[in-house]
């Protein structure tokens, strides 16, 4: 397996859910709101990396890079409409689970060198009650570049 960036799995992730219909990739980096004005926040989603840590079970060689977990999340938002919040409620949860499916989806380029596991999904009403913003984590396996 060759070694793969951070940048890169951000990147990759990034346009495999732009290709999913209506979602538009924010213009700032990952954040705990995904900051845009109202008109354009309803599917507007950040692709961040969490952290890393290296495994144990591994050698770090230059040629070869080290062996790390990685967590990726991505942040999504939707809109509550006032008088159908139950119903948006259940759309965001669908909304995720295209993102899910999207990401789960092996194939190149997403999974070059890289594998990847579905890890838990977060719900966040804004205080507005306007927006739910939906994180979902993913763990990626990859060989990070020591050359």
């Amino acid at each position: 397996m060759s070694a793969v960036s951070y940048s890169a799995i951000r990147q990759r992730f990034s346009t495999a859910v732009k290709t999913i219909a209506g979602f538009t990739e924010s213009r700032n980096p990952l954040d705990p709101q995904i900051r845009q004005p109202d008109t354009l926040s309803n599917l507007r989603f950040a692709v961040g990396i969490g952290g890393s840590v290296a495994r144990e079970d591994s050698r770090q060689l230059s040629p070869v890079g080290a062996y790390v977990e990685t967590s990726v999340e991505v942040r999504f938002t939707y809109r509550l409409r006032p008088k159908d919040q139950v119903t948006d409620y259940d759309g965001s949860m669908d909304q995720a689970e295209l993102v899910i499916k999207k990401i789960m989806d092996r194939g190149a380029p997403l999974y070059t060198n890289i594998h990847i596991r579905y890890d838990r999904m977060v719900h966040n009403v804004t205080d507005s009650g306007e927006y739910i913003i939906t994180s979902l984590e993913f763990g990626v396996l990859h060989h990070l570049p020591l050359n």
